[in-house]
């Protein structure tokens, strides 16, 4: 009898440490916050493209539940990191919500060339 207690016991250790190491690799494992490629929460970009006039796009995406105002640059560095070329711009987003940028570089130019910046624009803050 005793034996058999001692080997339940055991049995019921072995099946919490197996369940609880499943939990928390799941756990672990679980990313809560969506991925984003801008370094801001829970604002991206997507659906890069050519325009039609020959020039790149893309969509950013607010997945906030308040109203967000990002600022973009994207830019060109020559051989030794130096920037040549600038593209800046402004998106006022409403909550849970997406607006199309075009961007005043080519699409002859590689899109992964392009070196991107992301920031949430202040609250109240104006711009003359």
């Amino acid at each position: 009898m005793r034996r058999t207690v001692h080997h339940h016991y055991g049995t019921v250790v072995l099946w919490l440490l197996v369940i609880g190491w499943s939990l928390g690799s799941i756990a672990a494992g679980t990313n809560l916050a969506p991925a984003t490629n801008t370094g801001l929460n829970n604002i991206h970009f997507k659906l890069v493209r050519c325009s039609e006039a020959g020039f790149w796009m893309f969509d950013v995406i607010n997945n906030n539940f308040a109203p967000s105002t990002v600022e973009y640059f994207f830019w060109l560095e020559d051989d030794q990191g130096d920037a040549i070329d600038g593209d800046a711009g402004q998106l006022k987003l409403a909550p849970k919500s997406r607006a199309s940028v075009t961007l005043k570089f080519g699409c002859d130019v590689a899109f992964t060339e392009l070196k991107p910046h992301f920031r949430l624009d202040p609250v109240g803050f104006a711009r003359p």
